[in-house]
Parts: C-alpha cells; sequence; structure tokens
C-alpha cells in the first residue's frame, strides 16, 4: 500500500510538472531596431517559443514572409527611415558626450515610432498579455509595457552587458576591470586605461540622467500618461536579463542570478544546407577560401572607392578563393577568384572546412559565429562594440586588428598571409570555440528555460538583488561613506578647535 502511494506522489508530481512546463502564456515581444542583425538573433529564440505553445505578438521591423503558428507580426516600418539617417551620420567622429547625444536621438525616434504606431495604440486599449520581453537599448519608456498590462519583462541585450543595465540589475561591474563598450579597451586596463575609463563613464551616467532618461520621460508622457512612475524607476522592474555574452569569448565576471549569458543562441545547433550557387562555389574550389563580410549595418558597397580598390587588388594577388558579401551586383574591377553576393548565410559558410579565414567588421554576432565554428577573424572595426569585440579577440589570439582609415595595400595583404600561414591562429580558435560549446545546455534552451521559469514564477521577484530597488548612491553606499566622511572632518574641526581653545588658555595662564 506504502508504495502504491509513493507510486501515485511520484506521478502526480511528473504530471503538475509537466504542466507547469508546458503552460502556455501570451507574450509580447518588441523588438523594432532596424539592424538585421538584432532580429537574426532572437528571431530562433521568438520562434521557438511559439513552437512550444506560447502565442506571440512581436513588434519588428522585419516581418515574416511565412505564416507561422502562433506567431504575430506587428510591422515597424518606419524604424528603417531612422536607421538611414542614423547610418549616414554614425561614422562621423564626435566628442564623447556629442556622440552620446547622437545616438541617445536615434534611440528617441525609434522608441516613439513603436509607441506612436497605429496598431501598437490599438493593441494597448484591446489586448491583454502575461509577459513582455523587450530589446532593452536604451528604450526606456518601452518599460510601461509591464505596468500597462501589468505582467514581468524579461530584457534582451544583443551586444551583451554595460554600464546601464549593470546599474538597473544591481550587478557590480567595478570601472577598474569592467571598460566601457565604447572604449575599445578589454578587462586588463593600464593606469592610464582605467582613468580614461572611469572618466568616460561617469560622462555616460551624466549623459543619461541629464539628456537620456528625460527624453524618454517626454515620450512616456507623451503616449503613456496613465504610468505615473518615472523611466528611471519604470526601468528598475525587470525580471530577467538575457545577454549576448559568454566568459569564453570577454572574461569572468560577477553577474547576480538574473542576469543570464545566452550569448550565440541565435546559431542553429547543425548547419543548415547551402543554397545550390553557394555550395557550387565551394565544392570546385581548388584552393582554400576567405569569407568576407562587414554585416547588415555597414555596407562593403558604400566603402570610398580606393577603400575597395585596395580591396580588389589584394585579393586579386592571393592565391585564395574569396566570398564577399558585397550588395550591389556589380563591383568595378572585381577579381576572378572573387564571388560576390548581398547576402550570405554566414553561420553555415562558416561551419565549412575550406573556410579559413573570416574578415569582418567584429559585430558580437559575426564574433560569437566565429568561435561556435573555431575559424580566425580578421577584424575591421567601424564603431559601438566593434573595437571592443576585436580587441578582446586579439587578446585571445585568434585576431587580427586593421584601421579602416589607415589601411594600405601591403597592410592587408601581409595580415590576411599571417593568418593564413601562421597556423597559431587557427588552433587558438579551435582552443576558444571548445571553451564556449562546453557547457551543461545550448544557450538557446538556456534562454527558453529561464524565460519560462518567469512565466512559471510570475516574474520570479525572488531572483532580484535588493541593489536593484537602490540608486547608485545607494547602492555603492556612497551615502553612508559620505556621511562617515562630513562626521570624520566634524570630529577633526572639532578637536582642533579644542586644541587651539586649551593651548590659548594655556598662554593666557603662563
Amino acid at each position: 500500500m506504502k508504495c502504491s502511494n509513493t507510486f501515485l506522489l511520484i506521478v502526480a508530481y511528473l504530471f503538475i510538472n509537466l504542466i507547469q512546463q508546458n503552460e502556455s502564456a501570451k507574450i509580447l515581444a518588441i523588438f523594432p531596431f532596424p539592424g538585421p542583425s538584432q532580429y537574426i538573433l532572437v528571431k530562433p529564440f521568438l520562434k521557438t517559443l511559439a513552437a512550444r505553445g506560447h502565442e506571440l505578438t512581436v513588434l519588428n521591423a522585419f516581418p515574416s514572409k511565412e505564416n507561422v503558428k502562433n506567431y504575430r507580426d506587428i510591422p515597424i516600418m518606419e524604424a528603417h527611415e531612422i536607421q538611414k539617417y542614423y547610418m549616414q551620420g554614425a561614422v562621423i567622429e564626435r566628442n564623447i558626450w556629442s556622440e552620446l547625444t547622437f545616438t541617445s536621438e536615434f534611440f528617441y525616434n525609434v522608441t516613439r515610432s513603436v509607441l506612436r504606431c497605429p496598431q501598437v495604440q490599438e493593441l494597448l486599449q484591446t489586448e491583454s498579455f502575461d509577459l513582455a520581453i523587450i530589446e532593452i537599448i536604451n528604450s526606456e519608456a518601452w518599460y510601461s509595457f509591464g505596468p500597462h498590462f501589468g505582467v514581468p519583462i524579461i530584457g534582451v541585450s544583443s551586444f551583451g552587458s554595460d554600464l546601464i543595465i549593470n546599474e538597473i540589475m544591481g550587478n557590480p561591474a567595478p570601472f577598474s576591470y569592467t571598460p566601457s563598450m565604447g572604449s575599445g579597451f578589454t578587462e586588463e586596463m593600464t593606469y592610464m586605461e582605467r582613468l580614461q575609463n572611469v572618466v568616460i563613464q561617469l560622462i555616460q551616467l551624466l549623459h543619461n540622467y541629464w539628456v537620456h532618461l528625460p527624453r524618454q520621460q517626454q515620450i512616456l508622457e507623451e503616449y503613456m500618461p496613465h504610468i505615473k512612475d518615472h523611466v528611471r524607476n519604470l526601468r528598475r522592474n525587470i525580471s530577467l536579463f538575457l545577454l549576448n555574452q559568454h566568459f569564453s569569448l570577454s572574461f569572468a565576471r560577477p553577474n547576480v542570478p538574473n542576469m543570464i549569458e545566452v550569448g550565440g543562441f541565435q546559431i542553429p545547433a547543425e548547419p543548415n544546407p547551402l543554397p545550390e550557387d553557394i555550395r557550387s562555389i565551394i565544392d570546385n574550389s581548388t584552393q582554400d577560401i576567405i569569407y568576407f563580410s562587414m554585416g547588415s549595418n555597414v555596407k562593403s558597397k558604400d566603402f570610398p572607392p580606393e577603400t575597395l580598390k585596395i580591396f580588389n587588388e589584394v585579393f586579386a594577388q592571393l592565391p585564395y578563393t574569396v566570398l564577399w558579401k558585397y550588395e550591389n551586383p556589380q563591383l568595378p574591377g572585381k577579381p576572378s577568384n572573387v564571388f560576390i553576393n548581398p547576402w550570405f548565410p554566414q553561420a553555415d559558410i562558416l561551419a565549412e572546412e575550406k573556410v579559413k579565414l573570416f574578415i569582418s567588421h567584429g559585430g558580437l554576432l559575426s564574433t560569437f559565429e566565429a568561435v561556435h565554428h573555431g575559424k580566425p577573424m580578421l577584424g575591421i572595426p567601424i564603431f559601438f562594440d566593434q573595437n571592443l569585440n576585436v580587441n578582446n579577440a586579439e587578446k585571445r589570439g585568434f585576431a587580427l586588428k586593421l584601421d579602416v582609415k589607415t589601411l594600405t595595400p601591403s597592410l592587408f595583404r601581409d595580415s590576411i598571409l599571417e593568418m593564413m600561414h601562421n597556423s597559431s591562429y587557427r588552433q587558438k580558435a579551435k582552443e576558444i570555440s571548445q571553451r564556449y560549446h562546453d557547457k551543461p545546455m545550448k544557450p538557446l534552451d538556456l534562454a527558453i528555460y529561464w524565460t519560462e521559469y518567469i512565466i512559471r514564477h510570475r516574474g520570479a521577484p525572488h531572483l532580484r538583488s535588493p541593489a536593484q530597488k537602490m540608486n547608485i548612491l545607494q547602492s555603492h553606499s556612497l551615502d553612508t561613506v559620505g556621511v562617515l566622511l562630513i562626521a570624520a572632518l566634524l570630529i577633526m574641526c572639532l578637536i582642533k578647535l579644542i586644541f587651539q581653545y586649551i593651548s590659548k588658555s594655556l598662554f593666557i595662564s603662563c
């Protein structure tokens, strides 16, 4: 009888657990940024959630061409026009404050484009959800979707953690070894680099509070006036953060329990079959292959003619086949060993054994795909986090870095030949790849697990650090340290006054 009861308890437990695991939810996903790479990153994650029975409504700038069960697109096409304007000015050199202002203006316009979209306004009035998943990059007004629908928020960062994410999650990230993303520094900084890093991050904090957040507050008051909390408070209500980073590519750092590294979760477990034309090029090549892509935001076709001339001149001299993501149908001066295409299935190409080198802008998605497949990388960073990514890769021995502004034919050619002939780059790439793959769960499975964990535990407030509820003065104990310093100063002044009084009294006595 006792065994029978035990068996029934086990069956009941498994049944309840199965129900919990498969409990479907209505999810609002907000990923309207017009950079294709950012949507490429999350699309497999969102489609997997839909396949598991969750009902997704996805605000994005790249609506699906096919009908997918449990998956509804709300297109935010205005974002593409904003992107065009931004990219025209993105490569202009500015000081730190001006660059932050320019970037904040871009995010202001994208954030507003979502909230003023008629379909989104209708959504706010007519529908309900169980969870909001938001790409949180300087778009604090979107956090209002949480209190509006009464749902927890999961944040996704396509570039990993930064100063602001660490602050809002209450995550310790000392300036001494946590470099600013725009600085290009790695975790091992010289004294002067640490000094610069502190100055840069303090400027970023001041700009965030004085310029960026007030502009996001304007959007909130215009389009969500019923939400009375300030955006400063709204952004502290994040249940979970999925970070596109992994310590094998960057460095070991503390993460609070609700910050989860899922770097590379867009990469399929097995490569997809290549299109026939690309398959034919690879199979018919008797030479090693170089793959060249500057990503989705910076287009090769927009390089100055003198830069394109350098690429063509060098490729023509090399005994290799080159697959080049080039966005125009014609490339003047194209060598016979170069094959151009406006789009290549990058991860699937990097999986090919014949591909020996990846020439890249150093975007984080591309870097993860290079590491996933163990390919060395020749980096030509342009802006944002690309300098940091390439510097990290170079420090770990599987990359070299070039500056497009000082690029010469001899420098470009010598760098390629160095990486093709020196096996140490390939060995390091394989070594880092082994570290990256050595983990208990695939990153996509990890992202799905923690997303459903938040659903099951209704926001999982038990995961949150107490520092999430504190401001920067409180979380770093600056308020208490300040009081102690003032107290110590007052005591010193009091002692000085007493000493002066005693000395004066003794002098008068004498």
